[in-house]
Order: structure tokens, then C-alpha cells, then sequence
């Protein structure tokens, strides 16, 4: 998370920089980069709250490939608003091989054999965000931008949602989390035909996601009963995405 801001703090202070030793009497039109524009993103997707609270297992890296969209409208030549929508998908293996066949304590929990079958699982997670999204004045109006491809760095700051889903076949086995929060992000764009635009985009998701509980068999004195137990920790759980965008501003 420090290198996340790190790169945003930088951004800033780059754009700053240049603004305050820029000559702003550019030579772009005025009112040349409004308007509404949509763009297909892939990236990359971080999901730090897919550990299962009972067992400590968590599933696959933490990261996986996502695609999604950006829709947004440029109020002005520098400012907008950016709706972006992002879903991260990725396959591996939850349950605890100690538990096969025999019963298995974690802490003051103790269930029946094969509760947590070791088995394939896929995990789902999406990102919402709704932002304004700010490139100051000077590279938009520069006379220095070239005739073909013209640079826009961006800063951008807003609402969050965040969800993760990790679908096992055994019900024991799966894992919610949602929550909501501010993220903060920097990018460019890159003009490179007409209305036709290329971008990278960062967005550091500083998130509070509730605790999920569940009803899991668990074993009191030998007897088999039902239990609502946590399976997901609630808290502030910071995670980031990249993504390449290719779209169109109309």
C-alpha cells in the first residue's frame, strides 16, 4: 500500500511541477476535450479478504487478471466524472488437507471430519467507483502537445465498492466480503486518433468491509450442533487495481 501512494503522491507533485514553470497559452482549442466517453479496461485486480476466518486458508495469490468499463463525462476540458466497473475472476484450491477424514480443531473450534474438503473453487470479486476526475488546464490548452497524439495525465478521487465471492462446491467452504470506502487514483490518456484514446489507470481502493457470519457444524462434546461463526473479518482492507483502457470520447 505505501508504494500505491507513493506513485500518487508523485503524480501529483509531477503535474504541480510542470504547471507552475508551464507556459499556458497554449494553442488547443478550447472545449476540445468535453464531452461523454467510454473505454473497455483490463488490468489488474488485488482481493486481500478472501482468507477463511475458521481454517486461515486463504485462497489463490491475492491477484488476478480483470476486465471491465469506464464511462465518463468531461464537464470541462480538465474536469469530469469516471464511472468505472471492474471484475477480477481466478480459479484455485480451499480446504484443509488436515481434515480429511478426522476431526480437526483450530482454536476454541472444533469440527467433524471432512468439514473443509480440499477442492477447486473459483473467486469472483468486483470494483465499483464512482469519481471526479481532474487534468489541469495547461496540457490540455499546451502548445507544445503534438498534432496527432496529445498527453493527459489525470488525478482522480471518489467513492468505492468492493466485493469478493470464493464459490466452493462444500458450502463451509466459501467465503463473502463487501464494503465500501474512498479510492484514490492518477493515470494518462494518450490521443492517438481523433476521438480514439489509449490510457493507463491506478486506483489505490481504501475500503471497510463488514464481517461475514455463517451457520457451520461444529463439535460440543462430541455432539454435532450449529454455530453462527465468522468466516470473513470485517475492518479496513486497502487493496489497488491497474488497468489499460482503450475507448472513444465522442
Amino acid at each position: 500500500m505505501k508504494k500505491s501512494w507513493v506513485i500518487v503522491v508523485l503524480a501529483i507533485c509531477l503535474m504541480v511541477n510542470i504547471t507552475a514553470s508551464a507556459d499556458e497559452s497554449g494553442s488547443l482549442e478550447k472545449g476540445w476535450h468535453k464531452g461523454f466517453f467510454l473505454a473497455g479496461n483490463v488490468g489488474i485486480m488485488q482481493a486481500t479478504n478472501d482468507t477463511h476466518t475458521i481454517n486461515k486458508i486463504k485462497f489463490g495469490n491475492g491477484y488476478n487478471m480483470s476486465f471491465g468499463l469506464t464511462f465518463g463525462w468531461d464537464i470541462t476540458d480538465w474536469l469530469g466524472t469516471m464511472l468505472q466497473v471492474n471484475y477480477a475472476t481466478g480459479s484455485g484450491s480451499v480446504g484443509d488437507a488436515n481434515n480429511a477424514g478426522q476431526i480437526q480443531t483450530y482454536g476454541s473450534v472444533t469440527v467433524p471430519a471432512d468439514t473443509f474438503p480440499v477442492e477447486n473453487a473459483k473467486e469472483h470479486a468486483v470494483d465499483f467507483g464512482l469519481f471526479a476526475r481532474a487534468t489541469l488546464p495547461y496540457f490540455t490548452r499546451a502548445s507544445w502537445q503534438p498534432k496527432n497524439v496529445k498527453i493527459l495525465p489525470y488525478i482522480k478521487a471518489g467513492g468505492m465498492a468492493h466485493a469478493i465471492y470464493v464459490n466452493a462446491p462444500t458450502t463451509e467452504n466459501k467465503v463473502v466480503a463487501a464494503g465500501g470506502g474512498v479510492g484514490l487514483g492518477a493515470g494518462v490518456e494518450f490521443y492517438i486518433w481523433k476521438g480514439l484514446f489509449v490510457a493507463v489507470d491506478f486506483t489505490e481502493a481504501l475500503i471497510w468491509q463488514v464481517a461475514y457470519d455463517k451457520d457451520i457444524t461444529v463439535l460440543v462434546n462430541a455432539v454435532e450442533v450449529q454455530q453462527n461463526l465468522k468466516i470473513a473479518d470485517g475492518g479496513f482492507k486497502p487493496q489497488y487495481n491497474v488497468q489499460a483502457l482503450i475507448g472513444w470520447h465522442f
